[in-house]
Protein backbone atom coordinates (compact mmCIF):
# COMPACT_ATOMS: atom_id res chain seq x y z
CA UNK A 1 0.00 0.00 0.00
CA UNK A 2 2.82 2.44 0.88
CA UNK A 3 4.32 2.62 -2.49
CA UNK A 4 0.97 3.12 -3.86
CA UNK A 5 0.15 6.86 -1.52
CA UNK A 6 3.77 7.50 -2.49
CA UNK A 7 2.92 7.17 -5.98
CA UNK A 8 -0.53 8.86 -5.49
CA UNK A 9 1.31 11.75 -3.72
CA UNK A 10 3.54 12.48 -6.33
CA UNK A 11 0.95 12.58 -9.25
CA UNK A 12 -1.38 15.08 -6.90
CA UNK A 13 2.32 17.20 -6.68
CA UNK A 14 2.28 17.17 -10.09
CA UNK A 15 -1.25 18.25 -10.66
CA UNK A 16 -1.19 21.00 -8.45
CA UNK A 17 2.71 22.76 -9.73
CA UNK A 18 0.94 21.99 -13.46
CA UNK A 19 -2.16 24.34 -12.16
CA UNK A 20 0.17 26.92 -10.55
CA UNK A 21 1.76 27.42 -13.31
CA UNK A 22 -1.79 28.23 -15.67
CA UNK A 23 -2.68 30.97 -13.02
CA UNK A 24 0.90 32.35 -13.25
CA UNK A 25 0.88 32.21 -16.72
CA UNK A 26 -2.75 34.08 -17.28
CA UNK A 27 -2.39 37.89 -17.56
CA UNK A 28 -3.57 40.04 -14.36
CA UNK A 29 -3.28 43.59 -15.77
CA UNK A 30 -6.23 46.01 -16.44
CA UNK A 31 -5.12 47.49 -19.38
CA UNK A 32 -3.56 46.62 -22.71
CA UNK A 33 -1.15 49.12 -24.35
CA UNK A 34 -0.52 48.98 -28.24
CA UNK A 35 0.07 51.24 -31.33
CA UNK A 36 -3.02 51.52 -33.21
CA UNK A 37 -2.82 51.23 -36.85
CA UNK A 38 -5.89 52.09 -39.15
CA UNK A 39 -5.52 51.76 -43.36
CA UNK A 40 -8.88 53.65 -44.75
CA UNK A 41 -9.71 53.30 -48.33
CA UNK A 42 -12.52 52.32 -51.03
CA UNK A 43 -12.82 49.85 -53.94
CA UNK A 44 -12.88 51.51 -57.57
CA UNK A 45 -15.39 51.40 -59.62
CA UNK A 46 -15.93 48.07 -61.80
CA UNK A 47 -14.07 45.74 -59.74
CA UNK A 48 -15.62 42.69 -57.58
CA UNK A 49 -17.04 40.85 -60.75
CA UNK A 50 -15.43 37.49 -62.36
CA UNK A 51 -13.49 39.74 -64.91
CA UNK A 52 -11.99 42.02 -62.24
CA UNK A 53 -12.22 40.36 -58.87
CA UNK A 54 -11.41 41.97 -55.70
CA UNK A 55 -7.56 42.36 -55.53
CA UNK A 56 -5.11 44.83 -53.73
CA UNK A 57 -5.41 46.82 -57.37
CA UNK A 58 -8.99 47.43 -56.45
CA UNK A 59 -8.32 49.10 -53.52
CA UNK A 60 -7.82 52.92 -53.07
CA UNK A 61 -6.73 54.89 -50.20
CA UNK A 62 -8.55 57.76 -48.62
CA UNK A 63 -6.77 60.94 -47.49
CA UNK A 64 -8.10 63.31 -44.79
CA UNK A 65 -10.29 60.57 -43.42
CA UNK A 66 -11.19 60.89 -39.51
CA UNK A 67 -11.11 57.67 -37.63
CA UNK A 68 -12.36 57.75 -33.65
CA UNK A 69 -11.18 54.90 -31.20
CA UNK A 70 -13.52 53.73 -28.73
CA UNK A 71 -12.86 51.51 -25.71
CA UNK A 72 -15.41 49.07 -24.55
CA UNK A 73 -16.34 51.57 -21.60
CA UNK A 74 -17.38 54.26 -24.09
CA UNK A 75 -14.63 56.53 -23.99
CA UNK A 76 -12.59 58.18 -26.73
CA UNK A 77 -9.28 57.34 -26.56
CA UNK A 78 -7.73 58.82 -29.61
CA UNK A 79 -8.83 60.24 -33.02
CA UNK A 80 -7.17 62.74 -36.17
CA UNK A 81 -6.91 62.27 -40.05
CA UNK A 82 -5.89 60.02 -42.16
CA UNK A 83 -2.44 60.73 -44.29
CA UNK A 84 -2.04 61.01 -47.77
CA UNK A 85 -1.69 57.11 -48.06
CA UNK A 86 -4.93 56.84 -46.31
CA UNK A 87 -3.19 55.52 -42.90
CA UNK A 88 -3.65 56.82 -39.24
CA UNK A 89 -1.78 55.75 -36.01
CA UNK A 90 -1.90 56.39 -32.59
CA UNK A 91 -0.82 55.17 -29.08
CA UNK A 92 -4.00 53.45 -27.03
CA UNK A 93 -4.68 51.53 -23.90
CA UNK A 94 -7.67 49.53 -23.34
CA UNK A 95 -9.63 47.45 -20.72
CA UNK A 96 -8.42 43.72 -21.06
CA UNK A 97 -11.06 41.62 -22.33
CA UNK A 98 -12.09 39.13 -19.73
CA UNK A 99 -14.07 36.96 -22.25
CA UNK A 100 -9.97 36.01 -23.33
CA UNK A 101 -8.76 35.01 -19.89
CA UNK A 102 -5.47 33.27 -21.72
CA UNK A 103 -4.86 36.89 -23.22
CA UNK A 104 -3.49 40.21 -22.55
CA UNK A 105 -5.91 41.87 -25.04
CA UNK A 106 -8.59 43.80 -25.59
CA UNK A 107 -11.14 45.34 -27.96
CA UNK A 108 -11.46 48.73 -29.79
CA UNK A 109 -14.51 49.96 -32.23
CA UNK A 110 -12.99 52.44 -34.80
CA UNK A 111 -15.66 55.29 -36.21
CA UNK A 112 -14.39 56.25 -39.55
CA UNK A 113 -16.00 59.30 -41.71
CA UNK A 114 -14.65 61.02 -44.58
CA UNK A 115 -16.14 64.01 -47.27
CA UNK A 116 -17.45 61.87 -50.33
CA UNK A 117 -18.35 58.64 -48.32
CA UNK A 118 -20.54 56.83 -45.86
CA UNK A 119 -19.57 56.40 -42.41
CA UNK A 120 -18.43 53.04 -41.12
CA UNK A 121 -18.13 51.66 -37.65
CA UNK A 122 -15.99 48.42 -36.83
CA UNK A 123 -16.76 46.74 -33.81
CA UNK A 124 -14.33 44.81 -31.89
CA UNK A 125 -11.14 45.30 -33.60
CA UNK A 126 -8.04 43.19 -31.36
CA UNK A 127 -6.18 44.48 -29.18
CA UNK A 128 -2.57 43.03 -28.87
CA UNK A 129 -4.25 39.71 -30.02
CA UNK A 130 -0.85 38.54 -30.95
CA UNK A 131 1.06 39.55 -27.61
CA UNK A 132 2.87 42.10 -30.21
CA UNK A 133 1.96 45.31 -28.97
CA UNK A 134 0.15 46.09 -32.11
CA UNK A 135 -3.71 46.57 -33.67
CA UNK A 136 -4.04 46.40 -37.32
CA UNK A 137 -7.37 47.72 -38.89
CA UNK A 138 -8.22 48.28 -42.89
CA UNK A 139 -11.19 49.79 -43.52
CA UNK A 140 -13.36 50.46 -46.11
CA UNK A 141 -15.64 53.01 -46.75
CA UNK A 142 -18.51 53.38 -49.47
CA UNK A 143 -18.55 56.28 -52.14
CA UNK A 144 -22.12 58.01 -51.32
CA UNK A 145 -23.95 57.87 -54.85
CA UNK A 146 -27.34 59.42 -56.08
CA UNK A 147 -28.72 55.40 -56.83
CA UNK A 148 -27.94 53.96 -53.14
CA UNK A 149 -29.13 54.21 -49.91
CA UNK A 150 -26.80 56.19 -48.07
CA UNK A 151 -25.77 54.91 -45.11
CA UNK A 152 -23.50 53.81 -42.56
CA UNK A 153 -21.74 50.21 -42.43
CA UNK A 154 -21.44 48.22 -39.91
CA UNK A 155 -20.27 44.33 -38.63
CA UNK A 156 -22.10 43.73 -35.97
CA UNK A 157 -25.69 41.97 -35.22
CA UNK A 158 -27.04 45.10 -34.35
CA UNK A 159 -29.87 46.44 -35.37
CA UNK A 160 -28.95 49.37 -38.00
CA UNK A 161 -30.61 52.68 -36.20
CA UNK A 162 -28.71 51.13 -32.90
CA UNK A 163 -25.86 51.94 -34.73
CA UNK A 164 -27.16 54.88 -36.63
CA UNK A 165 -27.52 56.44 -32.89
CA UNK A 166 -24.09 55.38 -31.57
CA UNK A 167 -22.71 56.59 -34.54
CA UNK A 168 -24.06 60.49 -34.13
CA UNK A 169 -23.85 60.17 -30.80
CA UNK A 170 -20.00 60.11 -31.34
CA UNK A 171 -20.07 62.36 -34.05
CA UNK A 172 -21.29 65.27 -31.95
CA UNK A 173 -19.41 64.43 -29.05
CA UNK A 174 -16.16 65.23 -31.38
CA UNK A 175 -17.88 68.03 -32.83
CA UNK A 176 -18.65 66.82 -36.25
CA UNK A 177 -20.19 68.77 -38.73
CA UNK A 178 -22.52 66.91 -41.88
CA UNK A 179 -21.46 66.96 -44.92
CA UNK A 180 -22.65 69.17 -47.77
CA UNK A 181 -25.67 68.01 -50.25
CA UNK A 182 -24.33 67.38 -53.84
CA UNK A 183 -25.25 65.94 -57.02
CA UNK A 184 -24.29 62.28 -55.73
CA UNK A 185 -26.98 62.69 -52.72
CA UNK A 186 -30.16 61.87 -54.49
CA UNK A 187 -31.95 65.23 -52.93
CA UNK A 188 -30.79 64.34 -49.18
CA UNK A 189 -31.27 67.66 -46.94
CA UNK A 190 -28.02 68.47 -44.84
CA UNK A 191 -29.31 66.90 -41.52
CA UNK A 192 -29.69 63.75 -43.68
CA UNK A 193 -26.34 63.74 -45.01
CA UNK A 194 -23.53 61.57 -43.55
CA UNK A 195 -20.86 62.36 -41.27
CA UNK A 196 -17.74 64.98 -42.29
CA UNK A 197 -14.44 64.61 -41.53
CA UNK A 198 -14.71 68.55 -40.18
CA UNK A 199 -14.83 69.72 -37.09
CA UNK A 200 -16.94 72.77 -36.62
CA UNK A 201 -15.67 76.01 -35.28
CA UNK A 202 -15.52 76.60 -31.82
Amino acid sequence: MQPILKMMSVLLLILFAGSEQAVEATPTGDQVAAALQVKVGYVKDGYGTPEKPYSDEARASIAGARVIAIDAEGAILAQGLTDHQGEWQADIAVPRDLRFAKKNMGMVTLVTVADGYNENVTFDVPVNQYDDGVVSAVVTLRPIRADERNEPSFNAQLHRFTVFEMLDDYANRVGLVKQKPSANTNGLSEPEMPWSAEIRNP
